[in-house]
């Protein structure tokens, strides 16, 4: 006869056996898979590819093709566009129902278009992008420049000539205007990366009171715009370096802010706000600024605008971020894919756009990036 001791024994490791032998196929029957099971980064693609596909607005496939351009999956996508650029009386929609939160701007479709759309619709494009042209006023306001950022960009991606004309001037001017815009409201981005007293404002208001943070993403478009706009030749041999030392501001501000949104969240979590809550408001801004980064980077580094010396700190950090920002999405901040579902769409479109949106600019960043970081 056995000894109890080693009876109990036998009975404990069976119960555990079956514990581990249970788990797995309750987990199949309910549909369900263990976070830790996930790749996060697979994980993170698909969940977007699924959402953009799931929503009909035109944002949403905006920022599909700019994240996902040779997927399979986006040719309903990109007929709708193609017969939307081609139909020179269909309206460019506006994204949204205010219009004041940044990338809603009929223009970002342009620039979509110019940088996904097939050749043989150029033609039709460039119509559009010139008729915009011709219409669009000299800035007077921060606001007007703000909007001007995808236009002069996809201007740029099909080299329409500086001279074209707009409203009151021509490209080349308008193009001229942005770098000016970027050089004043960098004064403050510099004072706080020299540590200055000045505080990293949350970017709500003007230039004057936030820097390059008011403009949309944090001025990225603009300094997209700008590069492009270089490299089609809208700015002189004397823009050249001021638009550089904008850029070497800019790769000093990427591990700046990276770092400055993980003590934010600290700060949050020290005044009492949920982990939650403080996870994905840090992840989805370092999000933004990783994907941006490393898109503007990869663009310098095709045109031969910086050197690889001057971009490594920036991209080391960024590229150190994006694999964070998966892998918390995924496991921490939104295990089960809330925020990119319909339902999140629908009851809470700024929170699904950030969501969305941002984490598309991740991943075109991160292929951009790819596509120039072997660049001598």
């Amino acid at each position: 006869m056995s000894s109890p001791v080693r009876s109990m024994s036998r009975e404990g490791k069976w119960c555990v056996a079956q514990r581990w032998l249970i788990w797995p196929c309750w987990l199949l029957l309910i549909g369900c898979t263990p976070t830790s099971s996930l790749d996060p980064a697979a994980t993170f693609s698909s969940r977007l590819l699924d959402a953009g596909l799931a929503s009909t607005d035109p944002w949403a496939g905006a920022h599909l093709m700019l994240a996902f351009p040779e997927a399979d999956r986006l040719s309903a996508v990109r007929a709708r566009w193609i017969a939307l650029i081609e139909d020179s009386t269909a309206p460019i929609p506006l994204h949204g129902g205010d219009g004041h939160r940044g990338e809603q701007h009929p223009h970002l479709l342009l620039r979509t278009a110019a940088w996904v759309l097939p050749s043989t619709h150029t033609p039709h494009l460039r119509q559009r992008i010139e008729r915009a042209l011709a219409t669009t006023t000299t800035p007077t306001h921060w606001q007007q420049i703000n909007d001007l950022a995808w236009l002069i960009e996809a201007a740029a991606l099909l080299k329409v000539p500086a001279s074209t004309a707009t409203a009151e001037a021509d490209l080349g001017s308008i193009a001229r205007l942005l770098l000016t815009a970027v050089e004043q409201s960098d004064r403050l981005v510099r004072r706080c990366l020299d540590g200055e007293g000045a505080v990293r404002p949350d970017g709500s208001l003007g230039p004057d009171q936030s820097g390059t943070w008011a403009y949309t993403c944090g001025g990225m478009h603009l300094l997209s715009a700008l590069v492009e706009s270089f490299d089609a030749g809208y700015l002189t041999a004397a823009d050249r370096p001021r638009l550089i030392r904008c850029l070497l501001l800019t790769t000093r501000r990427i591990p700046w802010e990276l770092q400055f949104r993980l003590d934010e969240e600290q700060r949050a979590l020290a005044a009492g706000i949920s982990p939650r809550r403080a996870a994905r408001h840090s992840v989805l801004a370092r999000m933004k600024l990783a994907g941006h980064g490393l898109d503007l980077l990869g663009r310098c580094r095709a045109i031969d605008l910086l050197s690889a010396v001057q971009v490594e700190g920036a991209v080391s950090s960024s590229l150190a971020a994006a694999s964070q920002i998966k892998t918390r999405m995924v496991d921490e901040v939104d295990p089960s894919g809330v925020l990119l579902s319909a339902q999140t769409e629908a009851s809470d479109s700024e929170t699904w756009e950030r969501t969305f949106g941002d984490g598309c600019h991740l991943l075109r960043g991160l292929m951009i990036w790819q596509t120039h970081s072997s660049r001598p």
